[in-house]
């Protein structure tokens, strides 16, 4: 990342047929595209669903256990995130609160 960038990309990948179990904190802030194959979302209470290619959601606040790739190909996805916010206006709104 560059001085100044206010937004981090990065890439994950899961093989077909694989899981991912879902750490919070990794996807803190995230928005995810699913760029290639079909994401399925398992959540706490067991409940599944499913995302195709082109979808865009954030996991933010969900009860998330696991991520699946319940397909044949690689699912890949692209996240996007802010940096640290840094910016003046931040500072100003997080001191009148």
């Amino acid at each position: 990342m560059m001085p100044g960038d206010r937004v981090r990309r990065w890439t994950v990948r899961i093989d077909p047929g694989a899981a991912a179990d879902y750490t919070a904190a990794d996807w803190a802030d995230a928005l995810v595209v699913v760029e290639r194959g079909e994401l399925e979302v398992e959540c706490r209470s067991g409940q599944r669903a499913r995302f195709a290619a082109g979808a865009v959601l954030t996991l933010v606040g969900l009860p998330v256990r696991r991520l699946y790739n319940p397909c044949s190909e690689p699912l890949v996805l692209t996240l996007a995130a802010r940096s640290v916010p840094t910016d003046d206006c931040s500072r100003r709104r997080a001191s009148h609160e």
